[in-house]
């Protein structure tokens, strides 16, 4: 611990996190800075001695350049090179307590844990308690006391210096850290697995995943009609009775109520002709054509039709007792018979 030389005034760090600023400094203490802002840790956590109890202090924290190199991590070390970063003046964050008597600074110790390092400027102005700070750096925390008055005491502990880096290259660094971190992702990854064991009883049911549902689809498959291609599905049977409460008529039925007892309560109308024009078409009716439909991958039950004609007939009945099989005879010419005759005639005497 150091402080300056001309004040009675000194700080130290407690015994918890003194101890961890030791055991980091040899390993080339590496602090991860972010976007957003990310506390310092191990926190900057003070016991103030050396105070008029009855004097009014304010306190504040800034972190100043250790030197003007930047450095690279290469082959498992750190390599230093000349640092072309704009130096800029550090930025003081005040403690939340503001003002308060020498006594009251020393009654309990003080941390800084609402301080964040960050390496983007524009947290500056959208967080009063955030420090912009260049990666890849050396700084040193510096803790400033602010008499009443005006008098101002400095006190930098050279165990504290850090690297900033977006992530950690030494292993060792990293596991000591996350070791004693309570905000550590592995202890907050064990809390969070305690809280979820201990809300799984009371909690409701989460709703599935899109994944698990078409897993258990796949596991258990739910029973389904088998469909039969290029078929027309059955019609919905309809109630009778609930077809006459209807006000306009239905297909194949029309309902009316009867004023005599002579007019039937329902009256049968034809089906219509499911063919409709196509069946003046010859080579689109599908009866002289039943290759057609199934040409264009459809289907449908063809209603023959008997033929109908124009005037009525009475059948044929035989009107002799010849055979259908023989042929029809004709009358004999006298004439015709009597010239074969004498031919044949003439033939037989030679």
């Amino acid at each position: 611990m150091t402080s300056s030389p001309t004040s009675a005034i000194s700080a130290s760090l407690t015994p918890e996190y003194d101890a961890l600023w030791h055991k980091l400094h040899p390993l080339q203490h590496e602090m991860i800075i972010t976007g957003v802002g990310r506390r310092v840790y191990p926190l900057l956590e003070y016991q103030f001695s050396g105070m008029n109890p009855d004097k009014m202090y304010t306190t504040s924290v800034h972190f100043e350049y250790v030197d003007d190199k930047k450095l690279r991590f290469c082959k498992g070390k750190y390599v230093e090179s000349v640092s072309q970063e704009k130096k800029e003046a550090p930025r003081k964050v005040q403690h939340k307590s503001g003002a308060k008597l020498g006594s009251k600074w020393m009654a309990s110790p003080v941390n800084f844990e609402d301080v964040r390092i960050s390496n983007r400027k524009t947290r500056e102005e959208e967080d009063s308690s955030t420090v912009h700070l260049h990666a890849q750096h050396r700084y040193l925390p510096v803790l400033t006391i602010t008499e009443e008055g005006g008098s101002n005491y400095e006190i930098r502990l050279p165990h504290t210096v850090f690297i900033t880096a977006t992530l950690y290259h030494i292993d060792e660094v990293n596991k000591i850290k996350t070791d004693s971190n309570e905000y550590a992702k592995s202890n907050r990854g064990g809390r969070r697995r305690l809280r979820a064991v201990e809300s799984s009883a009371t909690s409701p049911p989460t709703k599935k995943s899109r994944k698990e549902t078409l897993v258990q689809e796949e596991t258990f498959p739910e029973a389904s009609v088998p469909v039969v291609p290029n078929s027309i599905p059955n019609p919905p049977v309809i109630d009778p009775a609930l077809l006459s409460t209807l006000p306009f008529p239905s297909a194949g039925l029309f309902t009316q109520t009867p004023n005599s007892s002579t007019i039937p309560t329902v009256q049968v109308v034809p089906p219509a002709n499911p063919l409709n024009a196509f069946s003046s078409i010859p080579w689109l009716n599908p009866v002289n054509n039943p290759y057609l439909l199934a040409a264009m991958g459809l289907q449908f039950p063809t209603i023959s039709f008997p033929y109908l004609p124009s005037t009525p007939y009475s059948p044929l009945t035989p009107t002799s007792s010849i055979s259908p099989d023989s042929q029809p005879t004709q009358p004999e010419d006298p004439v015709k018979t009597a010239v074969i005759d004498k031919v044949i005639k003439e033939e037989v005497d030679i």
